[in-house]
């Protein structure tokens, strides 16, 4: 069996620069005309300068998103953290469904790769990952079931039925019944 890598949808790091740039221009162009003529330019240009490093950095991260599979492991590097390697022994099973936000638009593919207890291995979101990617490594984890949901799941019904895949925040919402 040969590797297989998939990786995070790159318009998405375009469009969050576009934005930054969009954002970041006026406001840094209006700093250093309030700032030069009273000397503090040069507080503008490192507050600038510890912007674009920032920026570097987090699409550096974005930009080495990915999972890889292989014939015995799963590797995951993602946005935050290093890079994890998961036995495909250890993956217990997965489930692909589409997921409908409180209020939101059309629901999400997603995945979630499940360990013997439980506990969530590897998360991939179709906001950052497209449909065929979550696919192609669905497809590829051939040691564990995977449970492909027909109908759209809301997160409150996620909430009630699997909440420990969830992050915290999505465990926690702010309700405004």
């Amino acid at each position: 069996m040969d590797t297989t890598v998939v990786r995070v949808r790159r318009s998405l790091l375009w469009q969050g620069l576009l934005v930054v740039c969009a954002i970041a221009l006026p406001l840094l162009l209006t700093l250093y005309w309030l700032a030069i003529p009273v000397g503090a330019g040069w507080w503008v240009l490192g507050a600038q300068a510890l912007l674009m490093i920032a920026l570097v950095v987090a699409g550096v991260r974005y930009a080495s998103m990915r999972v890889t599979v292989s014939a015995a492991e799963l590797m995951i590097v993602p946005f935050l953290s290093g890079s994890r390697n998961v036995e495909l022994a250890d993956v217990a099973r997965a489930i692909v469904l589409r997921l409908r936000r409180t209020g939101g638009t059309d629901p999400v593919t997603q995945m979630f790769v499940l360990d013997a207890d439980g506990a969530l291995l590897l998360r991939m979101r179709g906001e950052f990952w497209e449909d065929d990617a979550i696919n192609t490594i669905a497809s590829r984890l051939v040691t564990a079931p995977v449970e492909h949901v027909q109908n759209a799941v809301t997160l409150d019904e996620l909430q009630r039925s699997n909440p420990d895949m969830l992050t915290w925040f999505e465990r926690r919402p702010q309700r405004s019944r």
